[in-house]
């Protein structure tokens, strides 16, 4: 009988420590100042739940007193496990996970932020409380596009772009597609243009672009496809994006949209790109970096001319 008590209290110790372990090991992920607050208390109880709770099982007599007494500490464990584990997923950033090899868009796109918030204000005795707004579709800026498509001006074109910018790339990524090389004449061949940024604080000179695209097996995906970033004040190389066979992986489409999204530095610059008044043999766009992981923002802006 002490031995099945023993083991009792072993995997109540054995949970303890994994919440303890786990609430440590998430504590190094960037949340806001409340969930903190939040965290730190709830690690509180839990040592307040082991220092208390542990010393009244030692000191109980019978085992089915010890077994309710287990029963009492696992549940107040799990408790604060749920607990915890609620306040790391409410505050976790939407951009999360970013950009990881598993690319998992962050839930919640359309959370109400009142859920957000670490300690809410007691709700007013209000039986009919307002419906929350619905959220912006992601891909608002397509809307735009039928506009862009109709200016012949490069100068007029990337103002235009402005307007465009994709406020969340990395879940655009999630909805794009890998361009069809049915489908990629448009892009075949031999571009050259320039990068172009708005902050010289983080840039100090503007970047020069190439790509060359060309197909392997012109009846199967499969494709040769180069992309070369470099200086434009010294010619210095700064990447080397390389498809050497198979699908046009870096050049991506999305749907409804009639431009191209093409990862430009391993995944840590994009460009949106459109052919000028419809002519693909001069594409203009934005260009966005990556801030953090899953996080990107637009940086500058891009023209491309086919040689």
């Amino acid at each position: 009988m002490k031995k099945i008590s023993s083991q009792i209290l072993v995997v109540v110790v054995v949970v303890a420590v994994a919440v303890v372990s786990f609430s440590l090991g998430r504590s190094s992920a960037p949340t806001s100042t409340a969930s903190a607050v939040i965290a730190d208390q709830i690690k509180s109880e839990l040592i307040s739940l082991t220092q208390k709770d542990f010393e009244e099982y030692q000191n109980l007599k019978t085992l089915e007193e010890k077994y309710k007494k287990a029963d009492e500490i696992l549940g107040k464990i799990v408790t604060v496990f749920l607990a915890d584990l609620g306040v790391k997923l409410a505050f976790k950033s939407t951009s999360p996970t970013m950009l990881d090899g598993t690319c998992n868009i962050p839930a919640a796109q359309t959370q109400n932020p009142t859920a957000m918030t670490s300690n809410p204000a007691p709700a007013e005795a209000n039986p009919t409380a307002p419906t929350p707004a619905p959220a912006k579709p992601v891909n608002e800026w397509i809307n735009h596009e039928k506009t862009l498509l109709e200016v012949r001006d490069e100068t007029l074109a990337l103002e235009e772009l402005k307007k465009m910018e994709i406020k969340d790339l990395f879940s655009t990524l999630k909805s794009s597609s890998a361009l069809s090389t049915k489908n990629s004449n448009g892009i075949q061949g031999f571009y050259a243009g320039e990068i172009t940024f708005f902050d010289r604080k983080t840039h100090k000179t503007d970047w020069l672009i190439t790509w060359d695209v060309r197909l392997r097996k012109p009846n199967k995906e499969d494709a040769y496809a180069l992309v070369i970033l470099a200086k434009k004040d010294n010619g210095e190389v700064i990447s080397r994006s390389q498809t050497s066979s198979g699908p046009l992986q870096d050049y991506m489409t999305v749907p409804g949209s009639a431009g191209l999204i093409v990862n430009i530095r391993a995944d840590k610059a994009y460009i949106q790109i459109y052919p000028l008044n419809g002519n693909t043999q001069i594409w203009v766009g934005n260009v966005y970096e990556q801030k953090n992981r899953g996080e990107y923002t637009m940086t500058g802006q891009v023209r491309l001319n086919k040689q």
